[in-house]
């Protein structure tokens, strides 16, 4: 049952997490001008960023409650780079694009590489939990 609940969080963020960052962010750039799709995706990071923490924290924390250490490590990377993201990353970033635009691409250009990343983590975990559902017969581990 833990389990299941951790896939539903994994599965709920994997959603959003790639219909933002595939389909919301480029629509956005391509029908507005820079600036202002810049400044609605920048509304929408901490939501995005603080949803993407608290999701793979609580599911982390299931599947570690779960036995599943390894599993809840990736997810606590994940947490990790969705915190720097949020924490970091998006504040530092709206100093440089004022300050220093070549230095906010080069930020950016990271901080699509980090989302990426996280992703992907988050990817395998699913898939990882959806194995070790499927070989215990659909009972999960706990």
């Amino acid at each position: 049952m833990v389990q299941r609940i951790a896939v539903a969080l994994i599965a709920f963020f994997l959603g959003y997490a790639t219909f933002f960052s595939f389909v919301v962010a480029p629509v956005l750039f391509s029908v507005l001008p820079k600036s202002e799709a810049g400044q609605v995706v920048a509304k929408i990071f901490p939501l995005y960023f603080g949803g993407g923490i608290s999701l793979l924290l609580a599911s982390a924390l299931l599947t570690y409650k779960s036995g599943l250490r390894k599993i809840a490590l990736l997810l606590g990377v994940g947490v990790l780079i969705f915190a720097l993201q949020e924490f970091a990353i998006l504040p530092l970033s709206e100093t440089l694009k004022v300050e220093n635009y070549e230095a906010f691409k080069t930020l950016h250009g990271i901080s699509m590489f980090l989302n990426l990343v996280g992703i992907l983590l988050t990817l395998v975990s699913l898939g990882w939990l959806l194995k070790i559902d499927n070989c215990n017969g659909g009972q999960g581990a706990d």
